[in-house]
């Protein structure tokens, strides 16, 4: 199978929109050694596999699945509680930043993929009236974060109201089943700077063939903002981990001078485009 998709038996959003799945195509139980649940989606050349821990943990799925690509169907909780569909990269541990000094790589992002999510993710949602929901990138952050296949989440937030809305769960299924059938041509780019729900990184994307991979938030670069080699190494992973090679990097106007000159120098060895 080319994707694993996986969901937490935990999350009452991934366990529903997996529920939608099985109404929408034909799945089949099947045994995968170390999964409680296994379905084949042979329609959608993917196996769906149940984990029995938070979906940010399982760092041990390349060692029992045997697939190209991750795609992660999850919850998303926001303290603000905004109407959400969101998707997103993973590898850097917001939850604690200076944990991300010691980070050695991230798991390849996979920037067609999580345009293709986002394209869609408006589309059904406008299909289905849920207007008051919004869409989004998210920047790239929490776990697993040692996984060596492409990894994209696709989230359902923001609170228990949403995560169990049959329409809602709806729309992702859809998007999900509509996503991975079909190819997007795009330019793979890598984003510096800008909030948490990537506005600025979310309005490009829509707007132009930019497809965006790891995203490197302002409140990342503020905390290592007098940490130069950390911050070279962020950006490193960011451009060179992609399961596409990246084409451009767009730095925020915001972002502080001598980060820019910094990310200006790691392109320039790189040979690649920075856009402002």
């Amino acid at each position: 199978m080319e994707y694993g998709l996986i969901y937490s038996k935990y999350d009452p959003a991934g366990v529903g929109i997996v529920n939608v799945l099985k109404e929408l195509t034909h799945i089949s139980p099947t045994n995968v050694k170390g999964f409680e649940k296994a379905f084949t989606a042979d329609e959608l050349n993917a196996i769906i596999l149940e984990v029995n821990s938070d979906i940010t943990e399982c760092e041990f799925l390349d060692d029992l699945v045997n697939v190209k690509y991750y795609v992660m169907i999850s919850k998303h909780t926001s303290s603000q509680g905004v109407k959400s569909f969101t998707t997103h990269h993973v590898g850097i541990p917001i939850h604690d930043l200076n944990l991300a000094r010691n980070t050695s790589s991230f798991p390849p992002s996979n920037p067609p993929l999580a345009k293709k999510f986002l394209l869609n993710l408006i589309r059904f949602r406008d299909e289905s009236g849920l207007n008051d929901f919004v869409v989004s990138y998210e920047v790239t952050h929490h776990g697993p974060y040692n996984l060596r296949k492409p990894t994209t989440f696709i989230e359902l937030g923001s609170s228990p109201e949403e995560w169990g809305l049959r329409k809602a769960q709806e729309v992702v299924a859809y998007v999900v089943m509509n996503s991975l059938s079909s190819d997007l041509n795009c330019t793979p780019t890598v984003g510096v700077g800008g909030n948490h729900y990537a506005s600025i990184f979310t309005s490009r994307a829509l707007s132009s063939d930019e497809c965006f991979g790891h995203i490197i938030p302002n409140y990342v670069i503020k905390y290592f903002k007098d940490d130069v080699d950390v911050l070279s190494r962020l950006t490193n992973y960011a451009i060179t981990y992609s399961v596409v090679g990246t084409s451009k990097v767009v730095i925020d106007s915001k972002v502080p001078s001598v980060v820019r000159k910094l990310v200006r120098e790691v392109c320039s060895k790189l040979g690649l485009e920075v856009v402002y």
